[in-house]
């Protein structure tokens, strides 16, 4: 399957063809610079590129502070293609919640379970900590997502840069 895509200085081409045949999915923490570029570069394909958000600066000063991972399908011979990624910040404080955000899988790849394996493993990151809550803010259209892993509903819907989102959280189970 061919895929459009406008590259910007600096973004590595997206690939030309996603293999149908992949034996699996695969989800590390970034911990090289080679792993963050991938993440960047899919928040700007999906965000900038695909949702066409304008001004859009892909990384922010929590990124710093982050668990950012990345997640990609797995061909037969071990290669990977890195299609997902997303983002749990701490909370500051013990009484507030910890924060996803980044959240994104490119469009070829979407359907194939590595958005929800990148959250699920974002969650375990959070239980294991011991943050009680999470929190993100979800496109509308992604809620019925969410709510699969567990988020629920937590105010009204708003705007973000002419895209609608909600706030949505869920608590860790005991």
């Amino acid at each position: 399957m061919s895929i459009p895509t406008r590259n910007r200085p600096g973004t590595p081409p997206a690939p030309r063809l996603l293999p149908r045949a992949t034996t699996g999915v695969d989800v590390v923490r970034v911990a090289n610079l080679a792993d963050r570029q991938a993440a960047l570069a899919i928040r700007r394909r999906v965000f900038a590129d695909e949702q066409d958000v304008p001004d859009l600066s892909v990384s922010d000063a929590d990124d710093a502070r982050s668990v950012i991972v990345l997640g990609s399908l797995v061909g037969p011979r071990g290669e990977r293609w890195p299609v997902s990624t997303g983002r749990l910040t701490p909370p500051v404080l013990v009484s507030d919640p910890g924060l996803i955000a980044w959240v994104a899988t490119v469009p070829e790849a979407r359907g194939r379970g590595v958005g929800a394996a990148v959250m699920r493993f974002l969650l375990a990151a959070a239980d294991r900590s011991g943050t009680r809550e999470v929190a993100l803010a979800a496109q509308y259209p992604a809620e019925d997502f969410y709510e699969r892993l567990g988020f629920i509903q937590a105010g009204p819907i708003y705007d973000v840069r002419g895209i609608p989102h909600r706030r949505m959280i869920r608590f860790r189970r005991a």
